[in-house]
């Protein structure tokens, strides 16, 4: 079987001559550590070298990343997320300023002692009585938008799948539909709701053209979603959740069936408390970031929904902080838990900055273990 042959059988619920493995980011410091060199492959350290010097590493990330893959035999490949930082300024060596500095901007800044890269809140707050001038000017704009998506969606990942041909499948990043999870998004809800619910149709139009737009590229999964839940369960009740997501997931998982492409909802956290919503009731059929650390465990997401696809459920702070014993343990018991069926095997998020990377190689070897008695 083929990398690319193994996905789909995945999805489909098809044999499986191993179990495909999945990682949705590698981040930069432990590839360079696995590959033996300088890498630009993910997490907060890739925007923070993007904003210091742009086109050659552009190219570098790229070739960084699949040679990684190839090196971890993943048969999935995404393009990270990327900001892609443009300073008008650098006001010192960790610190940027991006837009217009008397006007409308944002600092962007490095912390090294916890390897992220992330902007000022503050230079981009904003107010719950802004919702409804919001919501005019999205709608003012959103043909524009979705003219753009339709013309743009999907090209950077059909070119590399062309590129890598069948050895490994290419995932696209799809729409995110969100509420938001600061204070002032959340009082919106309850203050602004019709601002709330014309910005979420704005944003299911564009998601719909861009669904339209990866299929017609001849992608076959895209992944999706939107942060909604810590530990502890959704920051907003099912009660919001059923009134303003729930008929447009729905209404994108239908697309997207319809159009042959399979979608991966994506959020952190604990997700009980929606989950019959959004993969029963909408019908998504992949869940990403499947939060191990938030009970959201293999053997509880596959016993409650046996037909879901489960895009990866490691824990990533065992695979920094734990032992490569201890790592392949954990890898073996979400392995036999998945059936070795409709599973996706790596780290549920970001392999994080400082993870050894004989825990990466522990992660991998349990795959191919486990993957023998599939043959």
């Amino acid at each position: 079987m083929t990398g690319y042959e193994r996905c789909l059988a995945a999805i489909q619920g098809g044999a499986l001559d191993r179990v495909p493995a999945y990682t949705p980011t590698i981040a930069s410091d432990v590839a360079g550590r696995i590959l033996g060199r300088t890498a630009y492959t993910g997490g907060p350290a890739l925007n923070y070298a993007g904003a210091a010097a742009w086109q050659a590493f552009y190219d570098q990330h790229i070739e960084d990343i699949i040679e990684l893959h190839r090196v971890l035999a993943q048969d999935i490949i995404r393009l990270p997320w990327f900001v892609n930082i443009r300073p008008t300024a650098r006001i010192n060596p960790t610190t940027f300023l991006c837009g217009d500095p008397n006007g409308d901007h944002q600092i962007w800044r490095w912390y090294e002692e916890v390897g992220n890269f992330i902007p000022d809140r503050k230079s981009a707050a904003s107010r719950v009585e802004d919702w409804p001038e919001m919501a005019r000017r999205n709608a003012k704009s959103v043909e524009k938008a979705i003219a753009f998506t339709s013309e743009n969606a999907g090209l950077r990942e059909a070119r590399l799948q062309e590129r890598l041909g069948d050895s490994m499948m290419v995932i696209a990043g799809g729409p995110v539909l969100s509420l938001g999870t600061d204070e002032v998004s959340l009082i919106a809800t309850v203050d602004e709701p019709g601002a709330v619910e014309d910005l979420l149709e704005c944003s299911l139009a564009i998601g719909l053209a861009q669904v339209k737009a990866i299929a017609s590229r001849g992608i076959k999964a895209v992944l999706g979603g939107g942060d909604m839940a810590d530990k502890n369960g959704p920051l907003y009740s099912p009660e919001m959740f059923r009134r303003f997501m729930l008929p447009r997931w729905k209404k994108l998982a239908d697309c997207c069936r319809e159009l042959g492409l399979h979608y991966v909802f994506r959020s952190d956290g604990n997700l009980w408390q929606v989950a019959d919503m959004l993969f029963r009731e909408a019908g998504i059929p992949g869940f990403g970031e499947v939060d191990f650390d938030a009970t959201m465990t293999t053997a509880q997401v596959r016993a409650r929904y046996p037909d879901l696809v489960i895009w990866a459920n490691l824990s990533g702070d065992l695979l920094r902080r734990g032992t490569a014993e201890a790592v392949y343990r954990h890898s073996m018991e979400q392995l036999e838990a998945s059936g070795g069926r409709k599973y996706f095997h790596g780290c549920s998020n970001t392999i994080l900055p400082g993870t050894p990377p004989e825990n990466v190689h522990a992660m991998m070897q349990a795959r191919e273990d486990f993957s023998c008695r599939l043959r």
